[in-house]
Formats: structure tokens, sequence, C-alpha cells
């Protein structure tokens, strides 16, 4: 069941013998339901995290529903399945696809895959500083990749965006191989990618968060009502303590 609240209220009030309507408005808020995702825990993580079974969305939520494992929590086409992994090394992820296509969350998705998939990491190792260095490669993950005789590519057709300085938006076009998990294939890839900046170009470990929405044309617009639920669900912040 979907459930949108939404409204407006008006009141008058009267200056110098006119009258004026001073209307306030509130902003629709959609109430989805929720799916429990299966997921894989390597380590000792607590294997039955809560999952709400309904959760509310400002963006358009029409044929839309969430997927959680409690989490990682993004919306995803209604009707679809989904998994996740918690790797031993603390590196988590979720992936949404359609029914009867293969789960991905615990290998890489090949190019041309259907799917929405999250990435929850942290800097502090090189699992997670990949995750992020290509989106910001002026950054501390960055040098701490090259550092690691690692690579750390940028697709040359892949566009990006600085939306602030913690959060970096991207697309890959069709036959593009870049950030977006599925990228490469004939589908189009999109997402983005949060990354904390801290003061001083610090090195502290701080945790990250990637979306990858990589859907058939039919349903390619559903990515921008997924990236901005995303993007308010996962805000950067960190909570330890930091010089300068």
């Amino acid at each position: 069941m979907v459930v949108v609240l939404s409204g407006a209220t008006g009141a008058s009030a009267a200056t110098r013998g006119s009258s004026k309507k001073l209307v306030s408005t509130t902003p629709s808020v959609t109430v989805l339901p929720v799916i429990s995702c299966p997921t894989s825990f390597a380590g000792e993580t607590n294997p039955h995290p809560f999952v709400a079974s309904r959760l509310p969305t400002a963006s358009p939520g029409r044929g839309l529903t969430f997927y959680s494992n409690g989490l990682i929590t993004v919306l995803g086409p209604a009707g679809w399945s989904c998994g996740a992994l918690v790797a031993g090394d603390g590196g988590q992820k979720l992936d949404v696809y359609p029914p009867g296509s293969p789960d991905y969350s615990t290998s890489l998705a090949p190019k041309g895959a259907t799917l929405i998939e999250v990435t929850a990491e942290y800097t502090g190792h090189l699992p997670g500083a990949e995750v992020v260095c290509a989106l910001f490669p002026h950054s501390a993950a960055a040098a701490d990749v090259k550092a690691g005789g690692l690579p750390c590519p940028v697709a040359a057709r892949e566009k990006t965006k600085v939306l602030t300085p913690d959060v970096v938006a991207f697309s890959d076009p069709a036959g593009v191989t870049g950030t977006g998990a599925g990228s490469g294939g004939r589908l189009q890839s999109s997402g983005a990618a949060v990354y904390p900046q801290l003061p001083g170009g610090s090195d502290i470990s701080v945790n990250v968060s990637l979306l990858s929405c990589t859907l058939p044309k039919r349903s390619a617009a559903a990515c921008a009502a997924i990236l901005g639920d995303f993007l308010v669900r996962n805000q950067p912040s960190y909570r330890g303590s930091q010089a300068g």
C-alpha cells in the first residue's frame, strides 16, 4: 500500500483595512512498503538488524518501493528482488535487481547488468578508498590508493558533477565503463558518491557510500527519485575527532 500525505493550510489577516491571505504548504510525503533483503554476513555483525515495514520519502514514489536489510536502505522498482553482503572487513553492499536475474551483492556486476546498487565502505582500507577515488581525484583516499600501487582510472567519457565538496554525481553513457555498477554495456548508469572531506585534507578514515542506478530506458527516469532519496538518507557525516 502506498500512502501519500500532502496538504496546504490557509489563514487570512486584515492589515490596514485590506485582507491578505497567508498560505503555507507542506511537501508531499509518500509512505512506501519495505522489502527485507536476505544478507550474507561474513563477520560478527548482528545477523538480524531491524527492518521497518514502511518508510516515508519525499521523492516521487510511483512504481517504487524500499529495499533494506536494516543497514542499507534504497528505493527501487516495485516487484524486484534484492540481496546484500556484510563483508568480514566491514564493507557492505546491497543490490536490487529484476526477478530471475543474478544477485551481484557478493560479486562484481558485469557490464550491462540491470540493477541498483549501494556500496557502504570506509576509507581506512584500500577497498573503501577505491570506491571513491575516481570521483574525488585530489582526496586523501585517492592518494592512499596511489600509494598502495593501485590504479584509480577515470573513464574519459564519464560525466561528473560536484554537488557539494562531499557529494559528486556521475553518469556513464551506454558503452562507457565507469563508476556505475553494470556500466559499460547497453544501459546508462548514474548515481553519486558521498565522501566527507575533513579539514586540511585529513586522511582519517571516514564512512563513504556510493549509489549506482542502471536501469532500462523505459524506467531510467526513476533514477532521479532513487538518487534523491539516497542523498537524504546518506548525508556526509563524521563523528570522530579532527584537527584544524
